[in-house]
């Protein structure tokens, strides 16, 4: 692996530290804003939904001004968010602290990717997107882990932590990459391009899909570690930052399975087999009562949900093959919405019904999801009809 590739897949695995370190730091921050767990979940929604809303159109930005420039700007805003939210002082600037984060965040993903496509043969992307998972998913993984124990410290460490990797990423990639050539072409097309994504039935579908998936994810982990840390489990900040990592631990070690499944047995049967897997974690986590049953719940969720997005993202590059860019656009704004609603949807069910009944209500959309993939498996399958027969 070359300088300039290792920079940006570096530049993957910051943005994720501090987006899922929160679930880790629910306890304390309760203590240090006066507030519940809902209303400090809330702050995730802060950071996801200028995200998603950003992501929209970032990437064209970035063919506009130049990779480089666009990826120093986003990381030095996250930095930036990173430090607001180390001077809150109550719970709303927090909250705009993290929305600030959420646009720095829209303005490196994406772009990264980008950056990495211009960097790579075209007959060695799929290893390297890859390796960018794998980084990504490190990210969610070890964020809340490094943050349950800075946070047995202070809390805010973890984010002047992230703050200073950001900043050195940034450096590093500013150095190791070369300048990309601008293409002011590139915004005219952007409207029609997302117009064309929208209207194709098999997007539509897929997005509802990265919707529901993430909504699941979100609903799990954002209340899992207030679960853990009132009575009766009462475990402290390292123990809940060690279970609130599993299952990104086992998502860096199943995807690259979940890839040789697609590959192997098909698209929609990966995704079905991914839903299924998740469902049984539910069940599980359900009638979880120690530290080794969430342990082993929480590999077994992360292992359907990286077999989920291994199938979702394959499709997503396939649907429209000339608007790949633009598809996977779309649809990260739509799996990022429902991260970021989920905090909103979940806390009343939380604070009703207890985990309990969230992850009840976890699997019923997990019922859910399962005949809207039959949906999409006929959308493609009408799809590559159609292409075959233009061809």
């Amino acid at each position: 692996m070359d300088t300039k590739r290792l920079a940006v897949l570096s530049g993957g695995y910051i943005g994720p530290l501090s987006s899922n370190a929160v679930l880790a730091m629910i306890p304390v921050l309760k203590t240090e804003f006066g507030a519940s767990a809902e209303e400090i979940l809330v702050s995730i929604t802060f950071f996801m939904l200028p995200f998603a809303l950003f992501n929209l159109f970032s990437g064209t930005v970035s063919d506009v001004y130049g990779r480089r420039k666009m990826l120093t700007i986003g990381f030095l805003v996250y930095a930036l968010g990173c430090i607001f939210c180390v001077l809150s002082s109550d719970l709303m600037s927090f909250y705009l602290s993290r929305s600030v984060q959420g646009v720095g965040y829209a303005f490196v993903n994406p772009v990264l990717l980008a950056l990495l496509g211009d960097l790579t043969p075209p007959q060695e992307r799929g290893k390297v997107m890859g390796y960018f998972g794998a980084f990504t998913t490190a990210g969610i993984a070890t964020g809340p882990m490094i943050a349950g124990f800075l946070t047995s410290y202070d809390w805010r460490w973890m984010f002047v932590l992230v703050a200073v990797l950001a900043v050195l990423v940034s450096i590093w990639i500013r150095t190791a990459c070369p300048v990309s050539r601008p293409n002011p072409d590139a915004l005219r097309s952007l409207k029609s391009n997302v117009l064309t994504a929208v209207s194709n039935k098999a997007v539509i579908t897929l997005c509802a899909l990265g919707f529901l998936a993430f909504i699941c994810y979100m609903g799990a982990l954002g209340f899992l570690s207030d679960h853990l840390s009132i009575p009766p489990l009462s475990m402290d900040e390292e123990a809940v930052g060690l279970l609130v990592g599993m299952s990104g631990v086992a998502g860096m070690f199943a995807a690259p399975l979940g890839g040789r499944l697609v590959d192997a047995r098909g698209r929609t049967f990966t995704a079905t087999i991914g839903f299924a897997v998740v469902d049984l974690a539910f069940l599980a986590l359900y009638f979880s009562t120690n530290w080794v049953h969430f342990a082993g719940s929480l590999l077994v969720f992360g292992t359907g949900t990286a077999f989920i997005w291994a199938s979702l993202l394959t499709i997503t590059v396939e649907v429209i093959p000339r608007l790949k860019g633009t598809v996977s656009s779309v649809f990260n704004s739509s799996r990022f919405f429902g991260y970021s609603l989920a905090p909103l949807v979940f806390a009343p069910i939380y604070s009703q019904g207890g985990f309990g009944m969230l992850l009840l209500v976890g699997i019923a959309i997990t019922f859910i999801a399962l005949p809207v993939i039959l949906i999409l498996k006929a959308q493609l399958e009408a799809s590559q009809s159609d292409r075959t027969l233009a061809s």
